[in-house]
């Protein structure tokens, strides 16, 4: 199983949105996916979907109900583990809530991919996820401060682990546009924090995906036909092409990195 953390330096980039439309179009590509709210401090997958939870990772970390007990279908194609508005940060954890976690992965198998969905900036809960991942996807506007704040994360990651870095460009005007942004980021990426950086799409700006989070209803599902959901599913292709699944080390693997266990 693959690990797919989407992060961003700064909020309202659009990142939550992407990782719901990204694992749907790598859904219907025939992967099982299994998508895991990790804003730690404002969870909301669940509202952007339409759905009401009635156990979280909360209940998890309690000890009240395992990981498999804890998943939702959505009802396209693709399944949820809901995060808690306000549960502590994973770095806090005690042994005897660590434990709950390890023990609650047992018997939780069957997928190809997870996505997580962090929180934005680089608190010490992104980077965990970023870290325990086997991907980044770092998402960023053409917004100064977007670029800035992306620029930070990317060098908070590389910091710590030399990995390879994705950049997923959104709200843009045109594909020239989204080319000047990754190729800067690029640029300085590999200048000044001697990292690799690959951008591996982008996302024009287009009105119906504000429309369909008004809604909570996926893009790709309301406007399977407009550009910017072509885009998405052209990167998720990306993503995804040429890649044999592991599921050797599973959800177990990625839990014990998180968890530092």
């Amino acid at each position: 199983m693959r690990t797919l953390c989407i992060t961003s330096g700064k909020g309202g980039v659009g990142k939550t949105t992407l990782a719901i439309n990204l694992g749907i179009a790598i859904a219907r590509a025939g992967r099982k996916v299994l998508l895991l709210d990790g804003d730690l401090g404002l969870a909301n997958l669940n509202v952007l979907l339409g759905i009401i939870p009635r156990f979280t990772l909360h209940d998890v970390v309690r000890g009240q109900r395992s990981l498999a007990q804890i998943i939702m279908p959505t009802g396209y194609g693709l399944d949820l583990v809901a995060g808690a508005s306000g549960i502590a940060e994973l770095a806090d954890l005690g042994e005897i809530e660590r434990q709950n976690v390890i023990k609650s992965l047992q018997g939780l198998s069957g997928y190809d991919v997870l996505i997580i969905d962090t929180g934005a900036g680089i608190g010490d809960s992104v980077l965990r996820f970023a870290l325990a991942a086997d991907e980044v996807i770092v998402v960023t506007t053409p917004h100064p401060t977007s670029l800035t704040d992306a620029y930070g994360i990317i060098k908070a990651v590389l910091a710590q682990e030399a990995k390879p870095l994705k950049l997923l460009v959104n709200s843009v005007a045109s594909a020239a546009e989204a080319r000047r942004i990754a190729d800067r980021l690029t640029s300085v990426t590999d200048r000044f924090v001697h990292g690799t950086l690959e951008c591996v799409g982008y996302v024009p700006l287009d009105p119906l995906i504000e429309k369909s989070i008004l809604a909570q209803k996926p893009h790709l599902v309301l406007n399977p036909g407009a550009a910017s959901a072509q885009r998405i599913r052209e990167t998720a292709m990306r993503l995804i092409e040429g890649r044999e699944e592991d599921f050797r080390g599973g959800l177990g693997r990625f839990f014990k990195r998180l968890l530092g266990t």
